[in-house]
C-alpha cells in the first residue's frame, strides 16, 4: 500500500471497530432495500456488488470487497459514482489490508449530443488498436483501471476526434501515471478512413520509472473493398525523453475476407522496445496468448467455415512467429456447434504452439437442454509442455447443473503435475441462485489450483485458494 493511498483513507482509519461494523452493515443492506427509481425527470440505475472470502491462506482470513454504484440520467446529462469499502484487494487476494478502506472509487458527469460527447471524470479509453494506448475494463484478468480527468469526443461528418487527459492507477494503488493523448481521424475515400494517435505519459509513482514519453501511430482502415474484403494497418513510434531506454517502433496490419459461409483473414506484427506500460496491441493470435512487445514479430491465416443449418462452424489457424531468438509455430482448429436437436451446443478446439517449447492445450465444452428449465453443462481444459527435465500438465474438469430461472450447481476438478499447497488435486464447488429483481448469490469453496490467466493479449497469475466464497451482485433498472 503506497504513502498515497494511506493518505487518502486515514478519516476512515482513524474510525473504531463499531463505525466500521456499521458501515459494512449499511452496504450490505443496501442491495435488498433499493430499486430503480425516479424523480421528476432524473432516473435512478444501482448496482450492487458484495464478496467475501474465507482465505485460508492469507494471514487474515476474513476479506471482503464491497461496491455500490449509482447511475442517474437527466435529458442529454448522466452522471454516476461508485462507493467502495473493502479490505483487500482482487489482483492480490492473498494480502489482507491492516484497515478497512472506504472511498468514493469512480465518479464521472457526462454530457451527449449527437455530435459531441463530454466526460468528466472516470473514464475507459482506447486510441487507435491499442497501440498507443489502452485503458479498458478486462474481467477474465481483474484488469478495471480507468483515467480519473477529461475526455472529449467529437463526431461529425468525416470526422472523429478525441482528446484526453488525466491520472491512472493499476488495481492496487501501487502505481499511478499522468496520460493524456487523441486522435483524430478522417474519411478521405468513401468507407476508407485515415487516423493519426498520440499519447503522453509521465510518472508519478512507478517501479519502472520510465519517466516522460510520447507515444504516436497513423493507421489506415477500409471496408466493402470489392464488396468482400476490409483492411486495418497501423504504424507506431515510442519515444523516451528521460530514461536510458531503446526508443520502439510497431507495424500491426489485418486483411479480412468475408463471404456467406467463409470468413478468413490474415494478420501481421512486428514489436520492437514497445511497451509503453499503458498500451496493449493486438496479439495477432488466440486472445489468451500474449508476446513480448520488447521483440516480437508474428503471421498468422485464419480461416472459418460456416454451415448455416445445422448452425455449424468450422475453424482452423496457422502462425509462425519470433519472440527474441525462438522461432515458430501455433496451429489450432476446432468446430462450435449450436442449436442442435434445439438442445445441444458443442465447442472443441485443440492446438500446440511450438516456439520456445511445444504446448499443446484442448477445450471443450458441452451443453444439454433436458427440459425448458432443466440443463446440464462440462467444460474441459487441457494444458501441457516439457521444458527440459520441467514437466508442465494442467487439467481442469468441471460440471455444472441449472435449474433456470431459480438456482444452478458446480463442481471443479483441477489437477497440477507439481504441486501447489502440496497437493496434485484441487476440489471446489458451489451454488448460484437468482433472485427476482435482478440479484444473484454464489456460495462457493473448496482449493483451487490458481495460475496463469491470459485475455485480450494480457495475463494476470493468480495466486491458490483455499476457503470459502460469498457473492452478492444486485442490479436495479
Amino acid at each position: 500500500m503506497t504513502r498515497h493511498f494511506r493518505r487518502k483513507s486515514n478519516f476512515f482509519f482513524t474510525r473504531g471497530l463499531g463505525y466500521k461494523l456499521l458501515y459494512v452493515t449499511l452496504f450490505l443492506l443496501m442491495p435488498f432495500n433499493l430499486s430503480a427509481f425516479k424523480i421528476g425527470k432524473f432516473d435512478f440505475y444501482a448496482t450492487n456488488e458484495f464478496l467475501y472470502n474465507f482465505n485460508k491462506l492469507a494471514e487474515k482470513e476474513n476479506q471482503f470487497y464491497e461496491t455500490f454504484s449509482l447511475l442517474s440520467n437527466y435529458k442529454k446529462w448522466s452522471l454516476g459514482f461508485t462507493l467502495r469499502g473493502n479490505n483487500f484487494f482482487k489482483q492480490s487476494p492473498n494480502l489482507t489490508l491492516d484497515n478497512l478502506c472506504l472511498d468514493v472509487h469512480r465518479k464521472f458527469v457526462q454530457y451527449n449530443t449527437k455530435d459531441l460527447k463530454i466526460n468528466i471524470g472516470d473514464f475507459y479509453s482506447l486510441l487507435g488498436r491499442g497501440l498507443v494506448l489502452s485503458v479498458l475494463k478486462n474481467e477474465d484478468i481483474l484488469r478495471e483501471r480507468t483515467i480519473l480527468g477529461g475526455n472529449i469526443l467529437y463526431n461529425r461528418g468525416k470526422w472523429d476526434l478525441k482528446f484526453l487527459g488525466g491520472v491512472l492507477k493499476d488495481e492496487t494503488n501501487d502505481q499511478e501515471w499522468l496520460v493524456a493523448g487523441g486522435e483524430a481521424a478522417v474519411e478521405y475515400i468513401k468507407n476508407n478512413r485515415m487516423g493519426v494517435h498520440f499519447s503522453y505519459i509521465d510518472d508519478i509513482e512507478t517501479r519502472r520509472k520510465l519517466g516522460k514519453r510520447q507515444t504516436g501511430s497513423i493507421s489506415f482502415q477500409g471496408a466493402k473493398l470489392f464488396k468482400n474484403f476490409s483492411y486495418y494497418t497501423e504504424f507506431a513510434f515510442l519515444k523516451y525523453q528521460e530514461a536510458d531506454e531503446e526508443n520502439g517502433r510497431a507495424i500491426f496490419a489485418n486483411l479480412t475476407y468475408s463471404k456467406l459461409h467463409v470468413t478468413s483473414f490474415i494478420e501481421f506484427k512486428r514489436y520492437e522496445d514497445f511497451d509503453n506500460e499503458i498500451n496493449n496491441p493486438p496479439v495477432a493470435d488466440q486472445e489468451e496468448e500474449v508476446s513480448t512487445l520488447n521483440d516480437a514479430t508474428g503471421v498468422r491465416l485464419y480461416f472459418q467455415y460456416a454451415f448455416f443449418d445445422p448452425d455449424i462452424t468450422l475453424h482452423f489457424n496457422i502462425g509462425r512467429y519470433r519472440e527474441y531468438d525462438d522461432t515458430g509455430n501455433n496451429i489450432y482448429t476446432g468446430i462450435a456447434i449450436e442449436d442442435l436437436w434445439e438442445r445441444v451446443n458443442l465447442s472443441a478446439s485443440y492446438g500446440v504452439k511450438d516456439i520456445l517449447y511445444r504446448i499443446k492445450k484442448f477445450d471443450g465444452h458441452f451443453l444439454c437442454q433436458l427440459t425448458d428449465r432443466l440443463s446440464a453443462e462440462v467444460f474441459v481444459k487441457d494444458k501441457r509442455y516439457n521444458d527440459g527435465n520441467f514437466i508442465f500438465r494442467e487439467e481442469d474438469q468441471s460440471i455444472q447443473g441449472s435449474y433456470s430461472p431459480y438456482f444452478s450447481i458446480f463442481v471443479l476438478h483441477q489437477y497440477s503435475h507439481n504441486k501447489i499447497m502440496n497437493r496434485n488435486h484441487f476440489f471446489s464447488g458451489g451454488v448460484k441462485i437468482y433472485l427476482s429483481g435482478g440479484t444473484v448469490i454464489e456460495i462457493s469453496g473448496g482449493t483451487i489450483r490458481g495460475g496463469q490467466i491470459c485475455s485480450g493479449g494480457q495475463c494476470f497469475t493468480a495466486p491458490p485458494f483455499r476457503g470459502l466464497k460469498l457473492s452478492i451482485i444486485s442490479t436495479f433498472k
